[in-house]
């Protein structure tokens, strides 16, 4: 009799117990951007456009530092990251035309925001 009771002990805990973590993996972040790659590759959505952006300008400020990068026809992206942290040359970004934004003014929001947590 012990003997069912532990295989039956041992097919619960291999079929029930998985099965719940299996029905909340998707909760989990682990899938952040595959399903949107998903909608990518059945052609139900089209795939970001990117351009190679280079620094344009880096500062430091009260421990923090800025790293603005510049593509083509004004496409502006900032890095945030600690003092004296890496700022890679060049990087891969999201294209978007004619943002309204400039390096100035990135890099004026930066240091009052980092006015305002002190």
């Amino acid at each position: 009799m012990s003997k069912i009771t532990t295989l039956v002990c041992a097919l619960t805990l291999i079929f029930v117990m998985p099965s719940a973590a299996v029905a909340v993996d998707w909760k989990s972040g682990l899938g952040l951007g595959f399903e949107k790659m998903q909608k990518v590759w059945k052609g139900m959505s089209e795939a970001p456009r990117m351009t190679e952006c280079r620094l344009a300008s880096r500062k430091v400020y009260k421990g923090k530092q800025i790293c603005v990068y510049k593509g083509a026809n004004q496409t502006l992206v900032a890095a945030y990251n600690d003092a004296n942290g890496f700022c890679t040359n060049s990087m891969k970004c999201r294209y978007d035309p004619n943002s309204g934004k400039s390096i100035r003014s990135l890099v004026v929001a930066f240091t009052e925001a980092q006015d305002k947590l002190d």
